[in-house]
């Protein structure tokens, strides 16, 4: 019988992902006793889990000779990326710093899978669906061309990891979720239930994107 430590060490890849699982906790647990006020304190609550997947993709990375380590370090510089989004985002007055944070971890992320194979017929699904979603909010003045130009990158990034498949392609469905409806909470209505929603499905795409880099497939696909 397996034990639940066992258990654990087997869904968390061995154990690296174990510190990554913990974080997640402690964000939810904080959240729950307040603890989402603007302080230093909820940025490194915020980010923990992200800094955990990002160390076990660079601990991974080391173990490659250099040019097959491509792959990893485009999804380790998208993680540093993200992180930085999440440390901006803490303070409602630096959205636009931390969406621009984010748009260069979509960047990275579309360079780590790149546009091979094309998959043509989702990219008219993802961008439709993108451009629908753009006439169910009403972003203020100052944002009205940033957040569609998001839009279209983030779609972007979808296609691509939808295109690649496996983790990576639940991984980006996942982060598009999240932004989608962090972006309908902001700009469309009201969303129940929207931090738990935003953040739940943040960071299991943030994991999946991560675990694709962990992937043995990715030291053979082409290099840089």
């Amino acid at each position: 019988m397996i034990s639940p430590t066992a258990l654990v060490k087997r869904v968390g890849v061995g154990g690296r992902l174990v510190p990554f699982f913990k974080c997640v906790c402690v964000y939810f647990l904080a959240m729950g006793a307040g603890g989402s006020d603007p302080s230093l304190i909820g940025v490194a609550t915020k980010c923990a889990p992200i800094l955990c997947l990002l160390l076990v993709v660079v601990l991974h990375h080391g173990s490659l000779p250099y040019e097959k380590g491509w792959y990893a370090r485009r999804i380790a510089a998208g993680l540093a990326l993200s992180a930085l989004g999440d440390a901006f985002l803490v303070w409602p007055q630096h959205f636009i710093a931390g969406m621009a944070a984010f748009a260069a971890a979509h960047i990275s992320y579309i360079s780590a899978f790149r546009f091979t194979p094309l998959a043509k017929p989702l990219a008219p699904i993802v961008y439709s669906g993108c451009g629908y979603y753009m006439t169910l909010i009403t972003p203020p003045d100052g944002l009205k061309v940033l957040v569609p130009v998001y839009g279209m990158l983030l779609s972007t990034m979808a296609w691509r990891g939808l295109a690649r498949g496996r983790a990576a392609a639940v991984g980006a469905v996942l982060f598009l979720i999240s932004d989608a409806i962090l972006g309908y909470s902001l700009f469309g209505g009201p969303v129940p239930y929207k931090q738990v929603l935003v953040m739940s499905t943040y960071y299991l795409g943030q994991l999946g994107i991560a675990l694709s880099a962990l992937d043995a497939r990715t030291t053979t696909d082409q290099t840089s």
